[in-house]
């Protein structure tokens, strides 16, 4: 007999999954926080000779997820067929309104939770033959949409860290599948509230959330439909994407065909969002940008400064502000920047360092406000996926993807009286998966969805997100100790084979201040796009994403890694 785990089993898709695999003769074991008051029966699954077996586990506690697999791979002899990651919940509203915490668990269940699944259920799908991996994304996974900027920021991460996977298990016969329905009637809807004041500054945007749940209700698929679908992914069919429903498989057209921009305008007018106001270039002012003590984030402040901008240059160490102060005095622009210590995963470190800026607006008035943050600092490590460490993943996660949400959220009501500019620098990474590159993928993908999502909610208040993505460069991200995996383990041919073009990528790719050029044209431009590759690679994958089949890509990176 054929062994599943289902998590979020209890109700919505994971049910319907759940007993329609049992139907097909499969054995699952099903994963939820309320298991215990599960209402399938044995009378539901009379003469299908398969079963579902209730286990109660909190999918955001690796420990317990570990301990839950064990116990399965324990009652099946060790074999294993296939992990479905369901469980997910849903956060809507104003992002900027939205309490941290509820941010937290959003991430923690919806990307945190199936990363736990997957990492404990791999070594025993690499011994059974044909095993597979399906991850539940959603519509919010493959466009942007208004009100959900969160929600969207972890079903993008989910989509990046599942190709970058798709890719390492190719070689291991394990499948990775994505599936990606639009508007399901689950209690995904009932769980979470609209955040938000209604009276408030996002006024518009609650409103058209609410109205726009009332229509997708009306349309929304039943699980049932959705589970037909899914028990052919999990049985086998081919492909890395599924996506379910005429809404989910429009977005995939449009995805990397119709610009980021237009998409936007055409969402905006069918949501009801209030458009966009322009953005002022506010020449005078302070620029916000983190992680300066190298790579991207020192040549931006620089640049920016060279440009006659003020800069608040921030660092998590400031024992490492010496090359920025030597680049800026050999510029000749240190009166310009205000060097301060920020570190972006540490919330009192965000509020000390607002302080700061709120200071230097009472006492120099419109030349002392914040008129721009540049969402630069990153951290990097790279590894097979079942061999990466778990804190090495959430240190990637929580500087990339969580300190850009934390920073960006502390900034939004300073900019929102006069408007301005943001801009997260991503990475090639956020357009298209690689192999042992799934943490750093997620993060950037998570940046991504969030980001072109953000832009709704801000764009009527004059505030522009822009997202700079360059390939390759030489830069401080590169350190000895951000490579994991083994050479004589599974993947070791994969691990040198990618060092080595991660190696020849970095080396020929060029000046790293070209993309600092790029950040700071961003505040000077009057109409800034919504993205901007940077560098060959960075551009050919932009042009390949959502034009490319990945069956395609996958043939041209297993070749590129022998």
């Amino acid at each position: 007999m054929r062994t599943a785990i289902v998590t979020g089993s209890s109700s919505g898709i994971g049910e319907a999954l759940s007993l329609d695999l049992a139907r097909w003769g499969w054995r699952v074991f099903g994963f939820d926080l309320t298991a215990a008051d599960s209402p399938m029966t044995s009378s539901d699954l009379a003469g299908f000779g398969g079963s579902v077996e209730p286990m109660v586990v909190d999918v955001t506690d690796r420990m317990a997820v570990e301990a839950a697999v064990a116990r399965v791979l324990a009652a099946t002899g060790g074999t294993l067929d296939a992990v479905v990651a369901n469980a997910g919940i849903r956060e809507a509203g104003a992002f900027e309104e939205t309490p941290v915490e509820d941010l937290k668990r959003l991430f923690d269940v919806n990307l945190g939770g199936a990363m736990h699944l997957a990492r404990a259920a791999l070594p025993a799908l690499r011994s059974t033959l044909d095993s597979r991996i399906v991850i539940v994304s959603s519509v919010g996974g493959l466009s942007a949409l208004p009100g959900l900027a969160a929600y969207c920021g972890s079903k993008w991460a989910l989509e990046g860290w599942a190709e970058s996977l798709a890719h390492e298990l190719a070689t291991q016969g394990v499948g990775v599948s994505l599936v990606e329905p639009a508007s399901v009637q689950t209690g995904l809807w009932d769980a979470g509230t609209i955040h938000g004041d209604p009276d408030g500054p996002y006024a518009s945007v609650i409103e058209a959330l609410e109205d726009g749940d009332d229509r997708a209700w009306a349309r929304a698929l039943d699980p049932h439909s959705v589970s037909a679908t899914m028990v052919a992914v999990v049985e086998g069919r081919r492909g890395l994407r599924h996506p379910i429903g005429l809404t989910a498989r429009a977005r995939f057209v449009a995805r990397g065909v119709v610009p980021a921009g237009v998409q936007r305008r055409i969402i905006g007018r069918l949501t009801h969002q209030d458009p966009p106001a322009r953005s002022p270039r506010h020449p005078d002012g302070v620029i916000m940008v983190t992680g300066c003590s190298s790579g991207f984030g020192l040549h931006t402040a620089v640049e920016l400064a060279r440009r006659g901008r003020r800069v608040a240059a921030t660092m998590r160490d400031l024992s490492r502000r010496g090359p920025l102060d030597a680049a800026l005095a050999e510029a000749g622009v240190a009166d310009r920047v205000e060097v301060l210590r920020l570190d972006v995963t540490d919330q009192s470190s965000i509020d000390e360092t607002m302080a700061v800026a709120d200071s230097w607006l009472r006492l120099a008035g419109d030349v002392g406000r914040l008129v721009g943050l540049v969402n630069n600092a990153g951290l990097l490590a790279v590894g097979p996926f079942e061999e990466l460490p778990p804190d090495a993943v959430d240190r990637v996660l929580d500087t990339n993807l969580h300190g850009t949400l934390a920073v960006t959220r502390a900034v939004l009501p300073r900019l929102r009286g006069h408007g301005g500019r943001i801009v997260c620098v991503t990475s090639s990474s956020g357009l298209g998966g690689l192999p042992t590159w799934s943490a750093y993928a997620a993060s950037k993908w998570g940046v991504e969805g969030w980001a072109e999502s953000l832009a709704f909610e801000v764009g009527p208040h004059g505030i522009d997100v822009v997202l700079v993505e360059p390939g390759a460069y030489p830069t401080g991200i590169w350190r000895d100790d951000v490579r994991h995996g083994s050479p004589d383990g599974p993947y070791g041919p994969m691990v040198e084979a990618m060092a080595a073009a991660d190696r020849g990528a970095a080396e020929s790719g060029g000046d790293p201040k070209a993309v600092a050029r790029v950040v700071a044209r961003v505040f000077d431009a009057h109409l800034p796009l919504t993205r901007r590759p940077v560098g060959r690679g960075a551009w050919l994958r932009w042009a390949a994403r959502g034009v490319v089949p990945f069956g395609v890509q996958r043939r041209v990176v297993a070749r590129m890694v022998g």
